[in-house]
């Protein structure tokens, strides 16, 4: 990959995954579509979701990617920021709850009790690398200047927005690390 900043953050994506897969390859499909509670997602409705932010991501760079090379290579001398903030956790700060998924990346009904943990790995992992091969050959400073029109997470370039999808999934992990905790007082 030619962009340093982006490698990090596909390797922080799958270096935080690895630290899950372990204790979530062997939950029953029970466990993995059980809901906590009627207003929270299960296990395995989390990382569905986290799959469509992937996709949705890979989606709008085959779109934004073309649209704003030119403008980048002309920018690339040009400051440009490698981080993002937190904006869901500083949305939870400010507002007091969590930020509510638009619904084209809530997971589908009919997707419940369809699929293991393997099954949703793979497509997660899928996902992961075409983003991958989409951006690989991007250098820093092209990927520095393409901006998306994401209001929401303040406009992100490419890197920032790689990274707001390690961000993002760090967050789900966290809760489905409590799910998990849960589970396991249960069946003990």
């Amino acid at each position: 990959m030619k962009s340093q900043s982006m490698r990090n953050h596909f390797l922080t994506l799958r270096q935080q995954r690895d630290s899950l897969v372990s204790e979530l390859e062997y939950l029953s499909m029970a466990q993995l579509w059980e809901r906590p509670n009627e207003e929270k997602w299960s296990i395995g409705e989390s990382i569905y979701h986290l799959y469509l932010m992937a996709k949705m991501l890979r989606v709008a760079a085959i779109i934004t990617i073309p649209c704003a090379k030119f403008y980048a290579r002309r920018m690339k001398n040009k400051p440009f920021d490698r981080d993002i903030n937190d904006i869901y956790g500083e949305y939870k700060e400010k507002r007091g709850r969590g930020m509510k998924a638009p619904f084209i990346l809530n997971p589908p009904k009919k997707i419940c009790h369809t699929m293991d943990f393997k099954e949703l790995n793979c497509l997660l992992i899928d996902e992961t690398k075409e983003l991958s091969k989409l951006v690989e050959n991007i250098d820093e400073e092209i990927a520095g200047h393409i901006v998306f029109l994401d209001p929401m997470a303040n406009y992100p370039n490419l890197i920032q927005a790689v990274q707001l999808l390690a961000i993002h999934e760090a967050h789900h992990f966290r809760i489905i690390q409590r799910d998990l905790e849960t589970i396991k007082k249960e069946t003990e």
